[in-house]
């Protein structure tokens, strides 16, 4: 009866192994959550669903340095190796909370971003383990003073502010908009357009929920 199921078994790898080919990219340490995302999409197309399968592609793709993190599951005769491998890269590598939320504190700046950039970044590295509310204020508190005095009186959420932040900065980009020395009149200027901005994006939503009802 197992000499049954391992001929089966044999012959439903080597029916995967034929299938669309698998290209999975470099090991990403810094994210491996990410990959794992990208690795199982790669799976997906390819209808790859045995564990063996998985876990051989996984071997195959892994560098040396890395491998030495599941020698031992290697080793093993444990049914479920991709699973476990998987829990084990996941474990050693992905950022611990305090580790996340320390980067996102000090550790992050806006430097070449765009202000939408900076903001992604921040979600990914707070996750669930802060709410927007403070999200928003540390946001905020990474872009220049000029920006930030504008963006604060608004209402609107985290992801209108940040396309609003983009477009003054489109607006903007002389060095001067950069300075927390801003003068008043440049100021007000702005200020009037972050008010046609807020009216714009205002009137999209509406005409979303129009056709929605529609």
């Amino acid at each position: 009866m197992d000499e049954n199921n391992e001929m089966v078994n044999s012959n439903e790898q080597k029916f995967e192994a034929n299938k669309v080919g698998v290209k999975i990219p470099p090991f990403w340490e810094e994210k491996p959550e990410i990959w794992f995302i990208q690795v199982e999409a790669q799976f997906s197309i390819a209808n790859i669903n045995q564990e063996e399968t998985k876990f051989n592609y996984l071997v195959a793709q892994l560098d040396p340095k890395f491998i030495e993190n599941i020698w031992d599951i290697i080793q093993s005769d444990e049914k479920n190796k991709y699973s476990c491998a998987k829990s084990r890269l996941l474990s050693t590598f992905k950022e611990s909370e305090e580790k996340s939320i320390k980067k996102l504190l000090t550790g992050i700046s806006l430097g070449d971003m765009k202000s939408s950039q900076l903001l992604r970044k921040m979600k990914s590295l707070a996750g669930d383990n802060i709410t927007e509310k403070v999200l928003r204020i540390l946001w905020l508190d990474k872009l220049p003073d000029s920006i930030k005095n504008i963006l604060v009186v608004s209402s609107e959420n985290l992801e209108n502010l940040s396309v609003m932040a983009d477009k003054i900065f489109e607006i903007n980009s002389s060095p001067e908009i950069y300075s927390s020395t801003a003068d008043n009149s440049a100021i007000k200027n702005i200020l009037e357009k972050v008010s046609l901005l807020e009216k714009q994006i205002s009137e999209l939503h509406q005409q979303k929920k129009i056709k929605k009802r529609i």
